[in-house]
């Protein structure tokens, strides 16, 4: 698709955190750069030499506060940012300390009010599989921004 001197998309891990039926899910700030107000799952940029669930695991620690043991590859999702394209990396994962409460706007969810929440459209087909293994919803609207 790209020429030999394109820019690689930045790469950005982000960790889905379920605990039986809850999910951990964070809302991003009216002021954020990329989807303001959207819903979220914790993830970042990877750091050099980082591989995807190492920053999975560490952008997790870092915004709400809770140690994860990061599983397999869900999916890679490309999509286009602000700042230029990016490559999604979503990971299983299950919180080291299952009675952790997170940091805000960071709390758990149960599977079933995902379907009535707002997260950026790259994320529709994790979102939809979580509300599919949750028995029950819709997919939920998407977000723009």
């Amino acid at each position: 698709m790209g020429s030999a001197g394109s820019v690689a998309p930045t790469a950005i891990a982000v960790a889905v955190v379920t605990d039986g039926e809850m999910v951990l899910v964070g809302r991003r700030g009216d002021d954020a750069r990329e989807a303001p107000g959207c819903a979220e799952f914790p993830g970042g940029k990877q750091e050099s030499g980082e591989d995807p669930a190492e920053a999975a695991a560490r952008e997790c620690l870092e915004e709400t506060g809770i140690e994860v043991a990061v599983g397999a590859e869900i999916a890679r999702v490309r999509a286009a940012g602000r700042d230029g394209a990016i490559e999604i990396t979503f990971l299983e994962a299950t919180p080291v300390d299952r009675g952790a409460a997170p940091r805000a706007p960071f709390r758990w969810v149960n599977r079933a009010e995902l379907a009535g929440l707002r997260f950026p459209a790259a994320n529709g087909a994790i979102v939809a599989r979580l509300i599919a293994a949750g028995h029950g919803g819709s997919s939920p609207p998407g977000c723009q921004g």
